[in-house]
C-alpha cells in the first residue's frame, strides 16, 4: 500500500508526535508498506530570527523527495519561526499548512507521479486536518485522520486556553474580544466536517474511540501512545530512607497541565512538616508563570529546560514519585498522556491528577495513586502519606507489562487492521 502521511511533526525533533510517527513508520515498513510524508523541517525547538529565516528561505518548500530515518520518503515544506504564545503557534501552523498543501497539489511537485492509496493526517497541528481532505481530494482516495489529543471536545474550553499563562499581552487580549473565537469556531466546523468525511478515525485511547464512534460513521481505532522509550534503568526497588519526598514532572507545562495546582500542594505539604522536593523538566507556555509562582510560595523546586527521552534517567532515578497532572476540563477525561506509560516502563511510581482513563489505568495497574484535578490539599495529603509510608512508593510489574503488550501486539494490529479497511479500491 502507498501512504502519504501530512504531519507537522517529525524526525528528526524528539516530541511526543513525531516520536510516535517514527514507530507507527517502523511498523508500517515492517509491513511491507511504502510510507511518503510531507512535513516542515525541524523548528521547533530551534531559535531562529526572522532574517534567518529569510536569508534560508525556510518559507519555500523543499523540490526533492530525501529518505528519512525508518525508510520512508521525505518531502519537507516551508515554516514560519515558532514561539511560544497562542497566535504565533497558530500563525506557525498556518503558514506550513499553506505550504503543505502547495506541495501536494503543484502540478509538477515531487508528487505529481506518486498515487497513494490512503492519505494519513496527524492532528494536532489542527490545520492539517483541511490539508488531509484537500490532498485526498487531489489524489481520489480515502483519509484517515491520526487524533492525538481530545479533539473537537477541547474547543469547548477555548476561554481556558491562556489561564495560568500569566498576564495576557495586548495581542492576546485583543484577540480574545472576538477573533479568538472567530478563529475557534471556523475551526472547530472545520475539523467536525473532515471527521465526518473520513474513512478512518485513529485514537490514543478507548474512551474518546467511544465518543467518536456515536458521532461519526469511519472506522475508529485506537493506538496508544506506547512508541519505544530509551531501555529503563534498573531502579532500586527499596522505600529509600529519607524525610525529602522527591517529586518529577517531566513533561509540557503547557494550558491543560494548570501545574500551579502541584506548586501550592507542595507548600501545603511542607506546612504539614514535609520537605516535597519538586523538580520540574520541560518547556511550554507557563514555565515563566510557574517560575515566578514557585518563588513566590518559597517552596522547594528546580526547573530545567525539556531534555531528549536518553537524558530523562538521571531524573528518574532521582525521584520517589512523578507526576502525571491534568487540569479538570471535561475533555481531558478521554485523554491519556504519553508519560504515563513511560513511568510504567519504568516502574516508576505515579502520583496522577487525572480523571477519566488516565486514572483507571494507573489504578488498574497498580501504578501509582490518583487524586482528583484542581484540588491541592488532596494532592498534598498523597504525598505527606507517601513520605510517611514509603513502602507505597514500590511498584509493580504489571503496568511495564501491559505496555509492552500493547506496544508490540495491540497498537500494530489496532494500525494495520484499520489501513486495511480505509484503502483505495483498486
Amino acid at each position: 500500500m502507498k501512504i502519504l502521511v501530512l504531519s507537522q511533526y517529525w524526525y528528526p525533533e524528539n516530541g511526543v508526535p513525531q516520536r510516535r510517527w517514527l514507530w507507527l513508520t517502523e511498523i508500517l515498513r515492517s509491513a511491507g508498506h511504502e510510507v511518503v510524508a510531507v512535513v516542515p523541517p525541524p523548528h521547533y525547538k530551534r531559535s531562529v530570527s526572522i532574517r534567518q529565516w529569510a536569508k534560508s528561505k525556510g518559507f519555500a518548500p523543499a523540490h526533492s523527495l530525501k529518505s528519512g530515518e525508518k525508510g520512508e520518503m521525505i518531502l519537507r515544506t516551508g515554516y514560519f519561526p515558532a514561539g511560544k504564545s497562542l497566535t504565533q503557534r497558530i500563525f506557525n501552523q498556518a503558514w506550513i499548512a499553506v505550504s503543505m498543501l502547495l506541495a501536494v497539489i503543484r502540478p509538477n511537485g515531487p508528487l505529481r507521479d506518486y498515487p497513494p492509496d490512503v492519505v494519513i493526517g496527524t492532528v494536532p497541528a489542527l490545520p492539517t486536518a483541511a490539508v488531509t481532505y484537500f490532498a485526498a481530494k487531489r489524489f481520489r482516495c480515502p483519509y484517515v485522520i491520526d487524533l492525538r489529543d481530545a479533539w473537537p471536545a477541547l474547543f469547548r474550553e477555548s476561554r481556558n486556553w491562556n489561564t495560568g499563562t500569566g498576564a495576557p499581552s495586548v495581542r492576546e487580549k485583543f484577540l480574545t474580544c472576538g477573533p479568538l473565537q472567530v478563529l475557534v469556531l471556523v475551526t472547530e466546523k472545520m475539523l467536525e466536517r473532515v471527521l465526518g468525511k473520513a474513512s478512518g478515525i485513529i485514537t490514543t485511547s478507548t474512551e474518546l474511540q467511544g465518543l467518536l464512534s456515536q458521532e461519526y460513521e469511519a472506522h475508529i481505532a485506537t493506538v496508544r501512545n506506547v512508541f519505544p522509550s530509551p531501555p529503563p534503568v534498573l531502579r532500586r526497588q527499596e522505600a529509600k530512607n529519607r524525610r525529602q519526598l522527591r517529586v518529577l514532572y517531566a513533561g509540557t507545562l503547557g494550558r491543560a497541565q494548570k501545574l500551579d495546582n502541584a506548586l501550592i500542594a507542595a507548600k501545603i505539604a511542607q506546612e504539614s512538616g514535609v520537605d516535597v522536593a519538586l523538580r520540574f523538566v520541560g518547556d511550554g507556555a507557563t514555565w515563566d508563570a510557574l517560575s515566578m509562582r514557585a518563588e513566590e510560595l518559597q517552596i522547594n523546586f528546580q526547573l530545567e529546560h525539556q531534555r531528549d527521552p536518553d537524558d530523562l534517567y538521571v531524573h528518574y532515578e532521582w525521584a520517589d514519585t512523578a507526576l502525571v497532572h491534568l487540569t479538570e476540563w471535561d475533555s481531558l477525561k478521554t485523554a491519556v498522556p504519553s508519560k504515563t506509560y513511560e513511568l510504567m516502563t519504568n516502574r516508576i511510581h505515579i502520583s496522577g491528577v487525572v480523571r477519566g482513563e488516565t486514572a483507571e489505568l494507573i489504578n488498574s495497574l497498580g501504578a501509582g495513586d490518583v487524586v482528583a484535578p484542581n484540588d491541592p490539599r488532596a494532592l498534598a495529603e498523597l504525598w505527606v502519606n507517601l513520605a510517611k509510608n514509603r513502602s507505597r512508593l514500590i511498584v509493580g510489574d504489571r503496568g511495564r507489562r501491559w505496555v509492552e503488550k500493547e506496544r508490540e501486539y495491540s497498537a500494530p494490529e489496532a494500525l494495520l487492521s484499520l489501513l486495511g479497511r480505509c484503502k483505495k479500491n483498486p
